[in-house]
């Protein structure tokens, strides 16, 4: 997925948009995710020695927001598992001569034992209940797809605030993070158990571009 990055001097010439983070200042609507300014990450602990995270690279949400009652939202992701991003900078094939795999983002997304896209091509969120918890906090809950196991999980969700940007025809861009903690065994994960945890960290953070 190729990410465009407008040039920094016409950058330059633009003026900061006005930023709000009140709700009252949001449209209600249908927004869809800004896939340029979209982070999803997973984590697990490596052999209780470090947090090792990768990036999904490759996907997409689309947001029904209503602002004056935001327990009324609601989301639906969907994430292509051949899209990731490790960071992996040793010779995969050199440390890993059996594997059928070309490179370690190859292996975390096809191999049987992780993300297995060959049989699941999918993963997905799709909200069922929404709940404020601050002023600008809440939790989404909603059914979880992966691995072919479909499981109810719970996001705490903050809201971050809107804009409008003049190449946006003036449509609001709103911004939200996420997270949320797994059980990979409850998807029916249990590969190198031990070795990498059962608990996953998901974390999000991104831009939604009301809809036209």
């Amino acid at each position: 997925m190729r990410r465009y990055i407008a040039p920094l001097a016409a950058l330059a010439f633009v003026s900061a948009p006005a930023f709000a983070q009140s709700l009252d200042d949001v449209a209600a609507g249908t927004y869809q995710l800004d896939r340029n300014h979209a982070f999803l990450t997973w984590t697990v602990q490596h052999n209780g020695l470090s947090d090792y995270s990768v990036n999904f690279t490759d996907f997409d949400a689309t947001l029904d927001f209503n602002p004056e009652a935001p327990a009324t939202s609601s989301i639906e992701v969907t994430i292509d598992p051949l899209g990731v991003e490790s960071n992996y900078t040793g010779d995969y094939k050199g440390t890993h001569p059996d594997s059928e795999f070309d490179s370690w983002n190859e292996a975390l997304s096809k191999d049987a034992r992780f993300l297995n896209a060959g049989s699941f091509g999918e993963i997905k969120f799709v909200s069922s209940s929404a709940e404020v918890t601050g002023e600008n906090t809440g939790t989404v809950t909603g059914n979880l797809t992966f691995l072919g196991v479909t499981r109810p999980v719970t996001m705490d969700v903050t809201y971050n605030g809107v804009t409008n940007y003049p190449w946006n025809n003036g449509r609001d861009t709103i911004g939200f993070t996420a997270s949320t903690t797994l059980s990979r065994s409850a998807f029916g994960q249990e590969s190198l158990e031990g070795f990498i945890s059962d608990e996953v960290v998901v974390e999000f953070s991104g831009e939604f571009l009301q809809a036209e």
